[in-house]
């Protein structure tokens, strides 16, 4: 269970427990610590845990310095405190416990109550949120990041103390908040509302002559410091105030007041953020410029459905009416601005006659009118900026909501929402209002499924939503079954496709053939090195069609990389669409010549993280498929440390990738693509993608007749069945590999297999068979060439000696196996290496040596992001620590090797450093825990069929249940 604690960053970085407070003890901790709070509940990379630390200059150590202060604050705040998780970390908290978010939480309240009339409620809930702030928020830290959120955090502070004021003057409390207003003015001098609410309060406490001393003193600042004047608000204010204009007690009742908002939904679903930042910007201040906020997106992802919500929401701000118009922007024939404004007019009182007919002229009155008006503008469907320009008021106290399909490259000087497709709680809860919440959860994976072929658009999900409740008696699985076909997609969600077919339409040639080439291909995210490969042009041109298809709403984009340049995703109704025109438009020739360019790119990024990883292609069997890449050589510009990260983030491509090249018959293709992500999968932690890829492989090439990529797929499948501890299993695979390869007189392939079946033997007890076998291996791989292989097998004969006790033998085949590993450039080999001459120093007696051995291989271990060799290294370090007295280091290490280990599925390195950990449980009194550990250990034992080691678990099993009466 997670300990309650209460986090504080209104102010200097705080942790409470109970009413005790706990110290956070070193800049690195604390920071960390601060970047996590900043996310609550969500997953912070490691990447931005050191930008938050070190900025742009980061140390060579600062991953392990990450890890080390996770390490100390989970310590600190207990284990279960901070999770790991593929993403990076979470602080596992509830939202109440930092301050910050019941800040937000209380201001949101309290507007709420204002809407409803709850004056009193909203004067407390804003006073109770003020209260929280104990100084500057996040004092002490001054890293971009810090600085960017507690300027955030200071300017919703401000906007907070503003709308107290408010609250303040609605409940007749001018008097009482002249003196914090005084405050407030003199720490903000040139803040416009607050010298406003300043002037209003003294005018309304009759004192008059003040209040226009306040104006005064403003203006001369303005005009000395900044050369200019208050605001066109402030000066009508100054001239209400002079001829103590009776409005300033109570607002006159509008001449005209049209009332043009088409109805919200009865309830909203999600978009609270959006809504907030729209709300916030558009809630009536003292300011200089029009607010405008504009709402972009693709289509059908709710972006009128939120601009209605939003203006419905302050509406109450603008009493002097709202203005809408469908803009048309997306549809072939745009509304034109002249005839927009005409409307306007005449909903302003203007006449026929009175109305001018230039477009001009027309918006000038259109901005004389609404000059003094508290008046609300919905511009729905705009086609771009050029488009609403002339229907913008003049006025500050007006506001604008606009909606639109163009890049948000289209608006500057306004606040831009992106709406992105819900989340699938939200995408639940759209159904759930049409198909009823019980028909829901009688079939929740079906709706998983609808939600998926919908990928969260509402308008695409409340086409469903409406055909369910058409259709009470039609089961919801049957409706995600035809939502499951992409072809069929658009032919169910009929009312997206014509939207589609006109955009498409309006592309340019080469953009319309790369759209085609994307619907082809059929993954939802496509990167410009992706782009380039399925177009056959360079990169940068790639960049710019995907660029022009991101501003048509076709694609999203999602961020950029060193590695294949900027990613967009793409919609299953869009991927539908541009596959019926591939298939209309391209010859069968053109669309197979872009998928094998496509396979081609993989395997040329591949193969240059299998360089960068291994220093060259040893230990590994290739093939001869055509390879791919632009003119840019822009594989030799990779950043450096680039090939782990990038590999990290491949099994799915990979996978589907190797599925496609069998569906096109392209066998070679197919296996290379299954084989190139070894490095990854052999680290740990992809053992399902690697048996789903490598049988689809096998599978094709059986059926091809391909004798090398069947031996090939049936040696990677070996080589996981001993990473899984599944000997037999990998035996098995592995004779009819080296069969094979044999047959072929290849030599590289035969001499990699052989020298997996010599570990399988020395598992098994049968040292000299694995001795003789690995010498064979060894001779096999120098004849290829192969000398990363050639170093593997050598390492396999010094375990042997290892085991034998022969420690002088063993050590002379290490320092070999490491020369060659080194020639090889092979640095994950060169760390098992060192890990294995590290366990032979602590044999011998020499634990300094051996725990500078562990250290090195563990640096490169986690160079490498190679989990299972991280973990194995950890739980000896942490072992060695532990005999040597530094009881604290060595339990953390243990814990983190078992958390890799678990992550990575090496089941084996996990039973052992749960044994180990267990026993230090035991030492410390926590036999709860440590039975816990034990019990796990021995069903890990179990399954790998280790008996020893399912009796050391049950030995210490054994010994527990004595301790304990």
């Amino acid at each position: 269970m997670v300990p309650v604690f209460n986090y504080g960053i209104l102010g200097p970085l705080i942790v409470r427990r109970g009413e005790t407070e706990i110290p956070v003890a070193g800049v690195r901790d604390r920071t960390v610590l601060a970047r996590l709070l900043l996310s609550p509940g969500e997953a912070v990379s490691k990447d931005q845990l050191i930008d938050a630390l070190y900025g742009d200059s980061p140390r060579k150590t600062a991953s392990t310095q990450i890890h080390g202060a996770v390490k100390r604050l989970r310590y600190l705040l207990g284990t279960a405190s901070i999770q790991t998780s593929t993403d990076g970390y979470l602080l596992v908290t509830a939202p109440d416990s930092v301050d910050a978010k019941v800040f937000e939480q209380l201001v949101a309240e309290a507007r709420a109550a204002l809407r409803a009339g709850r004056t009193d409620d909203a004067a407390r809930d804003l006073r109770e949120a003020l209260e929280l702030w104990r100084g500057p928020a996040l004092a002490g830290f001054d890293g971009d990041v810090f600085v960017t959120e507690a300027h955030r955090w200071e300017e919703l502070r401000l906007a907070a103390v503003e709308e107290n004021i408010e609250v303040q003057f609605e409940l007749g409390r001018y008097t009482e908040v002249i003196p914090e207003l005084h405050l407030l003015t003199a720490a903000h001098p040139m803040r416009e509302r607050f010298a406003g609410q300043l002037m209003l309060a003294l005018y309304r406490a009759q004192r008059t002559t003040e209040a226009l001393r306040t104006y005064a003193d403003l203006r001369n600042r303005l005009v000395n410091e900044m050369g200019v004047d208050p605001s066109p608000d402030l000066q009508h204010l100054y001239e209400q105030i002079l001829r103590q204009d009776s409005a300033l007690q109570q607002a006159p009742a509008a001449a005209f007041t049209p009332q043009q908002l088409p109805a919200g939904l009865p309830s909203m679903i999600g978009r609270d953020g959006e809504l907030k930042q729209a709300v916030m910007a558009l809630t009536p201040q003292q300011r200089r410029h029009l607010p405008v906020v504009v709402i972009v997106g693709n289509g059908g992802v709710g972006k009128t459905t939120v601009a209605l919500e939003v203006a419905h929401l302050v509406t109450a701000d603008y009493p002097d009416g709202q203005l809408f118009a469908n803009l048309g922007g997306a549809g072939p024939r745009p509304a034109r601005p002249h005839d927009v404004l005409g409307r306007f007019l005449r909903a302003l009182g203007v006449s026929g006659p009175a109305t001018p007919s230039d477009i001009e002229e027309r918006s000038v009155l259109f901005r004389s009118l609404t000059a003094r008006k508290r008046l609300l503008i919905v511009l729905d469907d705009a086609s771009d900026a050029q488009q609403i320009a002339p229907l913008l008021p003049g006025s500050a106290g007006c506001a604008v909501i606009v909606s639109s399909r163009a890049g948000a490259s289209h608006f500057h000087g306004v606040t831009l929402i992106p709406l992105q497709p819900f989340e699938p709680d939200d995408a639940r809860a759209l159904l759930a209002q049409n198909a009823g919440t019980d028909r829901m959860a009688a079939e929740p994976k079906a709706v998983d499924e609808i939600i998926q072929a919908c990928l969260g658009l509402p308008l695409a999900l409340a086409i469903v939503g409406s055909r369910l409740a058409a259709r009470p008696a039609w089961p919801i699985g049957k409706v995600a079954a035809r939502l499951g076909v992409r072809q069929r997609i658009l032919s169910e969600l009929r009312e997206v496709e014509p939207v589609l077919e006109w955009a498409y339409g309006t592309l340019e040639a080469d953009t319309r053939t790369l759209l085609r080439r994307i619907g082809l291909l059929g993954h939802r995210t496509v990167s410009a090195w992706t782009a380039a490969a399925l177009a056959d042009m360079p990169l940068p041109a790639a960049e710019e069609r995907l660029d022009q298809l991101s501003e048509a709403g076709f694609l999203t984009p999602a961020g950029a990389s060193a590695y294949e340049g900027p990613a967009y995703t793409c919609h299953d109704l869009v991927l539908a669409l541009a596959h019926n025109r591939a298939m209309k438009e391209d010859p069968p020739q053109e669309r197979a010549s872009a998928l094998e360019r496509f396979f081609g790119a993989l395997l040329s990024m591949s193969d240059a993280a299998y360089v960068a990883v291994r220093g060259g292609h040893w230990g590994v069997v290739r093939g001869s498929a055509p390879r791919w890449q632009p003119p840019e050589h822009w594989l030799d510009r990779l950043p450096p440390g680039w090939a782990p990260v990038w590999l990290e983030s491949q099994p799915t491509r990979f996978a589907t990738a190797a599925q496609q090249a069998a569906e096109q018959g392209q066998t070679e293709y197919c296996w290379e693509l299954a084989l190139a992500l070894f490095p990854l999968l052999e680290a740990g932690g992809h053992f399902e993608v690697w048996r789903t890829i490598t049988d689809c492989a096998l599978q094709t090439a059986r059926q091809a007749g391909d004798v090398r990529g069947e031996a090939v797929m049936l040696y990677s499948q070996g080589h996981r069945a001993i990473i899984r501890h599944d000997r037999d299993e990998a035996r098995q695979l592995l004779e009819r590999s080296a069969e094979l390869f044999h047959g072929l007189d290849d030599a590289a392939g035969e001499g990699l297999a052989v020298s997996d079946l010599a570990a399988i033997n020395r598992a098994g007890g049968d040292l000299q068979g694995a001795e003789k076998m690995y010498t064979r291996a060894v001779a096999l791989l120098a004849r290829a060439g192969d000398c990363g292989g050639e170093a593997g097998a050598v390492h396999g004969i010094a375990k042997i000696y290892l085991d034998r006790h022969a420690d002088a033998t063993a050590r002379v085949y290490l320092e070999k196996a490491r020369l060659l590993a080194h020639t090889a450039g092979n640095l994950g080999l060169e760390a098992q290496i060192l890990h294995t001459m590290a366990v032979l120093d602590a044999q011998a007696g020499d634990p300094d040596t051996a725990e500078t051995g562990f250290r090195n291989a563990l640096r490169i271990t986690r160079s490498l992001d190679h989990h299972v060799g991280t973990a194995f290294i950890l739980v000896d370090l942490g072992d060695l620590e532990i005999r040597r007295g530094r009881r604290h280091d060595g339990f953390l290490n243990l814990l983190e090797g078992c958390e890799l280990a678990q992550i990575a599925g090496d089941r084996r390195t996990e039973a052992k450093a749960r044994c180990a950990l267990a026993a230090e449980y035991v030492k410390s009194g926590e036999m709860t825990l440590a039975a816990a550990d034990y019990m796990v250990a021995r069903t890990l034992y179990h399954a790998l069929g280790d008996d020893a080691g399912a009796a050391r678990a049950r030995e210490g099993l054994a010994g527990l249940a004595r301790a304990v009466p």
